[in-house]
């Protein structure tokens, strides 16, 4: 494909506004949907959610310009993913310096289904298009001017193909913020992330904001997205804070009718409205199912999940969610495994996330955090997925044990971190169980008989 020229050129947004096909579905993706549409559009949300809540585990995908600077600015490192805002810099500066080190390889997003395949997850969710607005899909907003067209790709594209090859799930992360687009307000909450340099450039260039015509390109994107490459499960959206949310800053309301015309069975998160993923002290009762489908805790672990309430925690394996070459803080394979027991007996799921570099290729580190998850879900799969949280198991002292029931009653229980088979002793509404275990394998699982 050839490189796209770098002067702006925006589209009518009054073409936009009208909702107008753009560009054709690659008929190769069109027609690949697990469910037929017909059969989608008549689902009850419980139906629509079923997949999600047996899958349990997926992969997110960070992958973007900033893949490339690999948490380094001109020599100084910072951030990752936000290290434009960190660097200070406008999006003709930032791209200057990004987009000469995006070299994705032939064949590398199809390394990801691979891994994501041999790891046990079930679904994925990359990222479309981060904060810094670079869209790893082709647009016909701003003729892709800001996209990985620039390169001659449609990540997205062969993400969609690979991925569904290997039976998985398909999501996608959509930023609602996007700091290259010169109608987006960020104004509307001043304490929102937004790179001094771009509202630099803004203010001297005399060019307003239009939060009205920014909602028009949001939506033109989300409908590009929702058209063009068959049945998309998931949509990822992030994020909203204080009054940059719901329908003031994005048309949420429109943004989900959209949504649900276009893929009648598709399932979203609830950040189109203000909500802090990272306030672990987050109590969340009653949730209104009309604000999203599940909830999106980031880095944490509620403790005691979110009862009546679908969610997800989302997690990195190293410190950093986009590449960065000073990210060595990997976590072990068990810590994560247990990470991934702690929310399937709390009743949600781990999206644990893959940080590609410029070139594609993933983190051996991270690599191999994810192959023995997969290595372990081979032996103890059977206590995940398709699983629901179990209560009721104590240890000798009264703890809590976290536990999860099959669909065919079957009961399994999870070693405590650091507690020793030898002795060890279950509890069920204080009478005692039998239990055995279910392979010799690290974060053993025990299979629980329940007393009569």
């Amino acid at each position: 494909m050839k490189k796209l020229p770098l002067l702006l050129s925006i589209l009518s947004f009054a073409c936009i506004a009208a909702g107008t096909k753009l560009f054709a579905a690659d008929e190769n993706l069109a027609g690949t949907a697990p469910e037929a549409a017909g059969t989608r559009s008549s689902m009850s949300r419980d139906e629509k959610m079923a997949w999600w809540r047996d899958a349990k585990f997926g992969m997110f995908i960070h992958y973007g310009l900033y893949s490339g600077l690999a948490g380094e600015w001109r020599g100084v490192p910072m951030g990752s993913e936000w290290i434009q805002r960190y660097a200070k810099v406008d999006t003709e500066t930032y791209m200057s310096e990004a987009l000469p080190l995006f070299k994705p390889k032939k064949n590398c997003v199809q390394s990801w289904a691979a891994l994501a395949k041999k790891a046990g997850c079930r679904y994925a969710v990359l990222t479309t298009k981060h904060h810094e607005g670079f869209a790893l899909f082709e647009t016909e907003q701003e003729d892709g001017y800001f996209s990985a067209a620039q390169v001659g790709r449609d990540l997205v594209k062969e993400y969609v193909t690979a991925f569904r090859k290997e039976g998985i799930r398909i999501g996608f992360y959509h930023s609602l913020l996007d700091w290259h687009q010169k109608n987006y307000d960020w104004t509307i909450n001043p304490d929102l992330a937004y790179p001094e340099g771009q509202a630099t450039m803004l203010t001297q260039k005399f060019i307003p904001r239009n939060q009205e015509a920014y909602k028009r390109y949001l939506a033109a994107q989300v409908r590009e997205l929702l058209s063009n490459y068959g049945q998309v499960d998931v949509i990822w959206w992030d994020y909203s804070q204080d009054r940059a949310s719901g329908d003031l800053a994005w048309g949420a309301s429109d943004l989900i009718k959209l949504c649900r015309e276009l893929q009648p069975g598709i399932i979203m998160n609830n950040r189109l409205f203000s909500y802090s993923g990272l306030d672990s002290s987050a109590v969340i009762e009653n949730f209104d199912t009309k604000y999203g489908d599940f909830v999106t805790p980031e880095r944490h672990i509620p403790a005691s999940g979110y009862p009546g309430t679908d969610w997800e925690s989302c997690m990195t394996v190293g410190d950093k969610w986009g590449y960065n070459r000073y990210d060595k803080n990997i976590k072990s394979p068990e810590t994560v495994i247990y990470k991934l027991q702690e929310c399937v007996a709390k009743g949600g799921n781990l999206l644990l996330n893959i940080n590609p570099r410029a070139d594609g290729s993933v983190p051996a580190a991270v690599e191999k955090v994810f192959v023995k998850i997969g290595e372990w879900l081979d032996v103890n799969g059977n206590a995940i997925y398709g699983t629901q949280a179990f209560f009721g198991l104590t240890d000798a002292a009264g703890t809590p044990v976290w536990a999860t029931r099959q669909k065919d009653g079957r009961v399994y229980a999870f070693l405590p971190e650091g507690a020793s088979l030898e002795n060890f002793a279950l509890n069920y509404n204080g009478v005692p169980a039998t239990f055995h275990l279910l392979a010799e394998t690290v974060c053993p699982v025990l299979v629980v008989e329940l007393p009569q």
